[in-house]
């Protein structure tokens, strides 16, 4: 096997230099804990480093506040060790030791892991990741309202990660009306891209702060797509529909609509909606969410080497 790693870091040190003397950032330097914070790890330790500082987690666990078991986030991550990425990237660039730190030792696993992990960069959402319950005894709902009261069940859960692209979260919402004469489903993903990531890239003339955005897209059994935009802010995201597309006919579509979700307990959810439909009415409602599942609380235990799913793409 070819190590490429000799050539290549010399080669980014030189244009690491080149980019700070023009005086301009080269790429994001993303903090995942604060050292001055004793809390911010959890029961770790936070060590700072030139590419962003990282949490020293007890054995078992890794990421943010040492809150996720030890795992790799791609199949590809033995892969990637054997080529020896985990070495000579890391004064580059943390994305192995952040993405595979099982396979980086980076940590160990001590015989539990998740279904899916949540990726690193997906952090900023994962306060609404779970399984959530709600019941109203009013129609209002988006997308679509129903004739009548209705219980409804919001998913939220990490899912496989792509070999590529950016990784979603996946999103199924059941509503089934009370009288049980209706029922409506959606299906869709969630993503998130930080203000501040690791893309890989030299970034020129970006500015200092700027929003965490969030889009959602959505299909439902009634015939409607919808996908909505926005941004994150702590614990709570700001999304407006700027997609919509009804099989039925445009006459079936809603005009607008802006969401407001934001966790005001540890498992309850709000969602405050402003919706104008199809005939130009506009309402407003809110609507609580209950947390009856946390998926990322849901540990299975680890499998065994020789039954892990194989590696898939060409190990890039």
């Amino acid at each position: 096997m070819v190590q490429t790693g000799w050539i290549l870091l010399p080669l980014a040190a030189s244009l690491l230099q080149l980019v700070q003397s023009q005086g301009v950032p080269s790429k994001a330097v993303i903090d995942y804990c604060d050292a001055r914070d004793a809390n911010s790890c959890g029961t770790g330790e936070c060590i700072v480093r030139r590419t962003g500082n990282r949490c020293r987690c007890p054995k078992g666990w890794m990421g943010v506040r040492c809150s996720r078991p030890c795992q790799d986030m791609f199949r590809n991550c033995p892969i990637w060790k054997q080529q020896d990425r985990c070495s000579w990237t890391r004064p580059i660039t943390p994305f192995f030791g952040d993405n595979c730190a099982l396979s980086c030792g980076q940590c160990e696993n001590v015989g539990h892991q998740l279904v899916n992990p949540l990726p690193p960069m997906l952090e900023n959402i994962a306060w609404i990741v779970g399984r959530w319950e709600s019941k109203t005894l009013s129609g209002e709902r988006f997308p679509e309202p129903m004739r009548g009261g209705y219980r409804e069940v919001l998913d939220i859960a990490p899912s496989e990660m792509p070999a590529f692209d950016r990784p979603p979260v996946n999103i199924t919402v059941s509503a089934v009306s009370l009288d049980g004469t209706e029922l409506f489903k959606e299906l869709g993903f969630m993503t998130s891209k930080p203000f501040n990531e690791d893309t890989g890239f030299v970034e020129f003339d970006k500015p200092s702060v700027g929003d965490d955005k969030v889009g959602i897209e959505m299909v439902s059994t009634t015939g409607l797509m919808t996908i909505e935009e926005g941004i994150v802010k702590g614990k709570s995201m700001k999304l407006e529909t700027v997609y919509k597309k009804s099989m039925k006919g445009a006459w079936h579509e809603y005009k607008e609509s802006k969401r407001l979700l934001r966790l005001i307990g540890p498992d309850l959810l709000e969602e405050r909606v402003i919706y104008t439909d199809g005939r130009g009415s506009t309402k407003k409602w809110l609507k609580r969410y209950t947390r009856v599942h946390d998926y990322l609380q849901d540990f299975i235990p680890t499998p065994s080497p020789d039954s892990q799913p194989r590696p898939i793409g060409f190990g890039v």
